[in-house]
């Protein structure tokens, strides 16, 4: 059976100097989010402007995923990186109005830098920034697969989803630069082939597109005197159900579909690239300890060596993660965090045109075969997209709610002045 294999999880350690840079990283930003937290319980009012409900289910989702696995799981083990994420997305849920808007520049920005840099190795070290003998692509022919400056192609697929998210919530103000940024954006996600990042982009867009250009369309498309949009729609509907018709009836497509997944390609496709595999473990993990679960060291080096998957890095699979690692008590906290990120979600999704729901059905979507919802490990650009959300939607919460108290209060003062 073929493994799903992750280059990240078998290629060497980085240097000391990065190792040093990314430990400054991580102390300056647990300083700002510590000063931020402390900042704002200083201040706390008795009608705060801040999710609090949010909040809660975040702490919630943390305690049930980390404290209680770090504790009571079958492996306890105590990391001084357990409390990174939890700090930093309280912080952000503490964000004040406008703040959102920084956010988004400067991970366009940062995200924007980061491409260019990697498109800059391509004429100079390009065995440094693709990966070779890539068979299972859908590009006929391509088989190299960027990865830039990533650890991996798919690594580098979210992060470019997410730049171009941004550039398009907030563009350049230059036009050159602005073309610039959708260039490289759109070749570095066809060079990186990931299906996931493809989708996700694509699912991304339309739900942006729906709350950035929803009204125009309605009133250019859906009026009832020039029904453009329907008759296209109906024309496309027909003609697919067409061609469908005759594929069916004068072709052998039983026999094409048994050909496909009798290929590699299509055993992979069966068994999610071979993580049914690891899947399988984690469950039996979980019936071993179904409360708490086996803790959060699942996975690691040792624990790979021990179940001869090396590259087991993940269970990938948020819901599989969470159950082999917390047990039942972290899938629930899990689904409550869920649930209550999404009508958040929602609540901002308008204000935010679109931004907040495009990136949480992103890290939906990713859930099914990563691990988008951790809060036990270090940053990464699953991390970063995380708490990008509940940055947007700590400040648009708290913008929407001062917009509606300014719109009660002028809507009482209208009415006293009639009175």
């Amino acid at each position: 059976m073929f493994v799903y294999t992750d280059p990240s999880a078998i290629s060497p350690g980085p240097s000391s100097y990065v190792i040093w840079i990314a430990r400054i990283s991580s102390a300056l930003i647990l300083f700002a989010a510590c000063q931020r937290i402390a900042s704002r319980l200083m201040h706390y009012g008795s009608k705060p402007n801040t999710p609090t409900l949010l909040i809660i289910a975040f702490l919630f989702f943390f305690f049930t995923n980390v404290f209680t696995a770090a504790l009571f799981s079958a492996h306890p083990s105590f990391e001084h990186f357990y409390v990174y994420l939890v700090l930093v997305g309280t912080a952000s849920l503490l964000f004040a109005q406008g703040e959102e808007e920084i956010s988004i520049h400067s991970a366009r920005n940062i995200f924007f830098i980061f491409l260019v840099i990697s498109a800059g190795f391509i004429p100079w070290n390009p065995e440094l920034i693709f990966n070779n003998n890539y068979l299972e692509g859908l590009i006929p022919g391509l088989t190299y697969r960027y990865a830039g400056l990533a650890n991996h192609p798919n690594s580098l697929g979210i992060i470019i989803v997410l730049f171009l998210l941004c550039l398009w919530n907030k563009p350049f103000s230059s036009r050159w630069l602005n073309f610039l940024g959708w260039i490289i954006g759109y070749s570095s996600l066809v060079l990186a082939q990931s299906k996931t990042s493809w989708i996700c982009f694509i699912i991304s867009v339309f739900c942006m597109g729906y709350f950035k250009y929803g009204d125009f369309v309605k009133q250019r498309f859906f009026d009832f005197k020039k029904p453009i949009l329907p008759a296209i729609f109906t024309l496309i509907v027909m003609i697919t159900a067409s061609i469908i018709s005759g594929l069916v009836m004068f072709s052998d497509i039983g026999g094409g579909i048994n050909s496909f997944f009798s290929t590699r390609t299509g055993a992979d496709l069966m068994t999610m690239t071979g993580r049914t595999m690891i899947w399988e473990v984690a469950l039996n993990e979980w019936r071993h300890s179904p409360i708490f679960g086996y803790g959060l060291t699942i996975w690691d080096t040792a624990y790979r060596a021990k179940i001869g998957i090396p590259s087991a890095v993940t269970a990938h699979s948020q819901f599989y993660q969470t159950l082999a690692s917390a047990g039942i008590v972290g899938v629930a906290g899990l689904l409550i965090y869920a649930a209550t990120l999404f009508w958040f979600t929602l609540k901002t999704a308008k204000s935010s045109q679109g931004l907040t729901l495009a990136i949480f059905l992103m890290l939906s979507f990713r859930s099914m075969s990563e691990v988008s919802l951790s809060v036990t490990g270090r940053f990464d650009s699953d991390a970063l997209t995380h708490i990008l959300l509940l940055m947007i939607i700590g400040a648009q919460f708290k913008s929407d709610r001062i917009q509606k108290n300014l719109t009660t209060y002028q809507s009482l003062i209208f009415s006293r002045g009639h009175n």
